[in-house]
């Protein structure tokens, strides 16, 4: 993304303040990047009497980041995410960096190291409007592969990558965001059924091998369980991993990918489980990508006498109109089943999608 550096304007002098005068002049430097993306559905999305179309333009943000080089190397940095429109969680991520030669050290709300590490299939697009492994614009259920560990206050770590290998692990002594309501004069409550430890790790491979770039992940999360009710509730465990291959085709390039997700134990709940799995391949030349993406799921929530599966498919392309803005155009079709039919939103979806992104 281009940078607007801000230099020493009063913008960069305010936000700076707390870090003192004197780190602003030996070289810390303010920049503001972000992304708004604007969408059109026109569908059937499966709710009876549903209007038909729908404008979206929640997904935006805007990011302060300040960087700053040491005289002995050492990088750090710090990243403001704020939210573009009114949510719940206004400011989506906030934290501290430092890196060199040891590695990478990330302290504040961020990803965990397996969402960090992981790999998934490719969208049809270039900017995720396509995608139906995010979860932003399936309709419904959303599932998805990414390992998540939310983004309650954490300390990551993250080692150079050393013959193609590289992992991170990550640990929240409470895995809430924002101070939500987890903790009792600035320390979390052993069991009381909020937050509860949290560790992730990912281990992740990338390298070339005559014109063909491969990428292998495998992570792994652990949230405990704050209850302690035997037989109804237990630590949650998930375990994912994920492949891309990319090579030459013509005069473009092939990426393409798959990934799995299993979660034991859903939301501390004893024997509630999910199992997922994605493929895609996308093939990209100059400004255009064109693609197809599919996702499985299943889950079973024996404590309420539920089942289901969960199966979309994305298919579409995108355009990059010119730097920094891309347009997308695709269609999804989304199919839920439940054992309790439409009582627990069993339904169809066939959505014809358009969309755009700015990113500055």
């Amino acid at each position: 993304m281009k940078k607007l550096l801000l230099g020493t304007t009063a913008l960069a002098t305010a936000a700076l303040q707390s870090a003192g005068t004197a780190n602003a002049a030996e070289g810390l430097t303010m920049s503001v990047t972000g992304y708004f993306t604007g969408v059109m559905a026109f569908g059937d999305n499966g709710v009876a009497n549903g209007r038909g179309v729908s404008f979206e333009d929640w997904d935006n943000e805007i990011w302060f980041t300040a960087e700053g080089v040491a005289d002995n190397g050492l990088k750090y940095g710090f990243r403001v995410e704020l939210e573009a429109n009114t949510t719940g969680d206004q400011i989506d991520e906030q934290y501290m960096w430092l890196s060199g030669g040891f590695g990478k050290i990330i302290f504040g709300e961020d990803d965990g190291a397996s969402e960090k590490m992981g790999y998934t299939s490719p969208a049809p697009d270039n900017y995720g409007i396509l995608s139906v492994n995010s979860g932003n614009y399936v309709f419904g259920s959303t599932p998805t592969t990414i390992n998540n560990t939310g983004d309650g206050t954490k300390l990551t770590y993250i080692t150079p990558r050393i013959a193609g290998f590289q992992l991170g692990l990550s640990y929240a002594p409470e895995a809430c965001e924002d101070r939500q309501g987890c903790l009792l004069n600035d320390f979390g409550v052993d069991n009381d059924g909020a937050g509860g430890q949290q560790f992730s790790a990912g281990l992740n491979f990338s390298k070339e091998f005559s014109g063909i770039s491969v990428g292998l992940s495998g992570t792994y999360v652990w949230q405990e369980d704050e209850l302690g009710i035997a037989s109804v509730t237990d630590d949650q465990t998930s375990f994912g991993f994920g492949l891309n291959v990319g090579f030459a085709a013509g005069a473009g390039t092939v990426t393409t990918g798959a990934s799995y997700l299993k979660i034991d134990n859903l939301g501390t709940i004893d024997g509630d489980d999910y199992e997922v799995y994605d493929a895609g391949v996308q093939y990209a030349q100059g400004p255009f990508t064109i693609g197809v993406q599919s996702i499985w799921a299943d889950y079973s929530a024996p404590t309420i006498g539920v089942d289901g599966d969960v199966w979309a498919m994305s298919i579409g392309g995108g355009y990059e109109l010119a730097a920094g803005l891309g347009l997308s155009a695709g269609y999804i079709h989304y199919d839920r089943d439940s054992s309790l039919g439409t009582s627990l939103g069993a339904f169809d979806a066939d959505v014809f999608m358009v969309g755009s992104q700015l990113s500055f």
